[in-house]
């Protein structure tokens, strides 16, 4: 009985660490929430790129405080990427950050100057150099 009880103590550790290890990043739904915002704000304007996290460049600042996404354009296009939006947490949601820059450089919140704490490329996170 002794040696079947740590046998499940065991396995039940092995199980959450697991599982933790394959839990994705601290991000996830922060990103997924503005993604969704920002799909709702151009269902108007119907651009001529797919708005999914999986053609996405996505840079977090400051533990989550500032969110800044872009997307892939077709390959047909004159630019690689879309302009930059911005949004910043308020609370419990994230706000679109008005007169920002559309490039991604030279920003008024100096976030360009910045190494961002988290990023990712078409859903890939990417290993940024400490």
């Amino acid at each position: 009985m002794f040696i079947l009880k740590n046998l499940f103590i065991f396995l039940s550790l092995i199980m959450m660490f697991v599982l933790t290890a394959c839990g994705g990043n601290k991000y996830d739904e922060s990103i997924d929430d503005v993604i969704s915002q920002y799909k709702e704000e151009r269902e108007v304007n119907n651009p001529n790129y797919e708005i999914a996290r999986d053609n996405a460049l996505v840079k977090v600042f400051e533990g989550g405080k500032y969110i800044q996404v872009a997307f892939y354009t077709p390959k047909d296009s004159n630019d690689e990427l879309s302009s930059f939006s911005y949004y910043e947490k308020q609370g419990d949601e994230y706000i679109r950050l008005k007169d920002m820059s559309r490039t991604g450089e030279n920003d008024r919140l100096g976030l360009s100057k910045k190494t961002p704490d988290y990023e990712e490329s078409k859903g890939k996170e990417t290993k940024l150099e400490e």
